[in-house]
């Protein structure tokens, strides 16, 4: 058997609980689609555009169709006033709530109002809403660390709450909490989601954050200070009611690390790159092209991950990728280093190398059409792999090379043996007794990868020869 780096191009993420199914259509289009081939060569997948428009959100029964907040109340054959909805909760992912008119935030109870009128009478379709604005819609365990807010109608001849603060520009509310401390989760489930909610207002739009983490704030400033021009609210600790003229509640998330065009009024995963560029002060728009009179080695990262799926033979990786032609960097951001030092060392090289995990994230500092080399360990983690960073690299107009070990690349073979099922066969994991948690211990969290050089040499060739490009 070949090497295994192939241009991939036709997978769909789907929830942990279905990932015995993934496993299962995963290896058929595999199969299918000859992926045993010789060292050195490749196979082309359906195009990119193809993947995407075959995997576009399919409606939710009860969706609130066209839903748009600019849409004004209508009146219906009764003469009466038939309110719009002010929550669409059909995305499997996050609820939003989008108001725009007069409208109240009591952080004190949690409470967000949309003051109406009362000299009428209402066909009313829903008097309130409770919500978590953090877009892992779901998942329990995420949303166990997020407050939960109420949304609904106040009319104005009722006890309304009277402003002490009244603001000329619209608000966003959402919330951390989540799996923050991961930086493939703050990177999907809050920075590209915010962007996408708040790219549109250049600025003129304040950030009430819910269940704040004062690290992440730290972290994020310059992030946070692009995106917003006005004080950073934290909204359980704040006494006071804040009126504004519209306000968002909740985050728009698309895809993981992805943003559908579609949904955002044209901007792509490429426009969130040269944001990042730009907000991090990074200099270098696109990665080197070699030509053939050129002595300049292209720059490749090596993501040197300390703890599970990490390079048990980084120094010999290094070596290999020298002899290749690359001035090898071996890095992983350090616990006190600031993102912005980090972020200028991923920009300065031109490839980036790393077993699946977290680490790849930081492809969103890499200039333009740089290479990214993911590594796949055992377990059936082709399509979560493309999927994470496979499928976001191609959108930001970069190059993307997808490495599937061998068993004996694996640190399985010393616990469980060559010839073990966990090795040869990890859908026996799935189909025992709590299938899915002894699927991630040993897939994710107790396994190293030891990469055979010879082995991988070719998909360095290759990440050569697309850098001529």
């Amino acid at each position: 058997m070949g090497s295994n780096a192939n241009l991939l191009r036709s997978f769909s993420r789907v929830e942990p609980q279905s990932l015995s199914f993934v496993i299962f259509t995963g290896c058929f289009l595999i199969s299918m689609a000859l992926l045993a081939v010789s060292a050195g060569s490749f196979v082309s997948f359906p195009s990119l555009s193809s993947w995407l428009s075959s995997h576009a959100a399919s409606p939710v029964p009860g969706a609130h169709e066209n839903f748009n907040p600019h849409f004004p109340d209508t009146v219906n054959q009764n003469g009466n006033l038939q309110r719009k909805p002010l929550c669409d909760t059909s995305d499997r992912r996050a609820d939003i709530c989008d108001m725009e008119g007069d409208i109240r935030i009591h952080a004190n109870s949690s409470s967000i109002f949309f003051i109406t009128s009362s000299n009428r009478n209402t066909t009313k379709l829903q008097e309130s809403w409770r919500v978590k604005p953090h877009p892992r819609k779901g998942d329990l365990a995420a949303l166990s660390r997020v407050t939960e807010m109420s949304v609904g109608y106040l009319s104005n001849n009722e006890d309304v709450p009277k402003c002490d603060i009244k603001s000329s520009v619209p608000a966003i509310i959402f919330a951390t909490g989540g799996y923050m401390g991961n930086f493939f989760h703050e990177t999907t489930d809050l920075i590209i989601p915010l962007y996408i909610t708040s790219h549109k207002f250049n600025g003129e739009v304040q950030f009430l954050i819910s269940d704040m983490l004062p690290w992440w704030i730290t972290k994020y400033e310059l992030l946070l200070k692009k995106l917003s021009h006005y004080e950073i609210i934290d909204f359980n600790r704040d006494p006071l009611v804040r009126c504004y003229p519209r306000v968002i509640v909740g985050i728009s998330f698309h895809r993981d690390m992805s943003i559908d065009p579609a949904r955002s009024g044209g901007v792509t995963m490429f426009d969130f790159g040269q944001f990042i560029r730009s907000t991090y002060s990074l200099k270098r728009e696109r990665a080197i092209k070699l030509g053939a009179n050129q002595d300049k080695k292209p720059r490749l990262l090596i993501i040197a991950r300390k703890r599970t799926r990490r390079f048990t033979n980084v120094d010999e990786i290094a070596r290999m990728a020298e002899w290749e032609g690359f001035e090898p960097v071996v890095a992983e951001i350090k616990k006190n280093q600031s993102l912005v030092e980090f972020a200028r060392i991923v920009n300065s090289c031109d490839a980036m190398l790393g077993v699946h995990g977290a680490g790849l994230t930081n492809l969103i500092f890499l200039p333009t059409s740089a290479v990214v080399i993911q590594v796949v360990p055992l377990g059936g983690l082709e399509t979560f792999c493309w999927t994470d960073y496979g499928v976001p690299t191609l959108e930001m107009k970069m190059r993307y090379l997808q490495y599937s070990i061998s068993i004996t690349e694996s640190s399985l073979i010393d616990r469980y043996g060559i010839t073990n099922p966990v090795v040869t066969n990890p859908k026996v994991v799935l189909d025992q007794k709590d299938g899915w948690r002894n699927w991630t211990s040993i897939y994710f969290f107790n396994q190293d990868v030891k990469l055979d050089v010879g082995r991988f040499s070719s998909v360095l060739v290759h990440a050569r020869e697309l850098l001529h490009r």
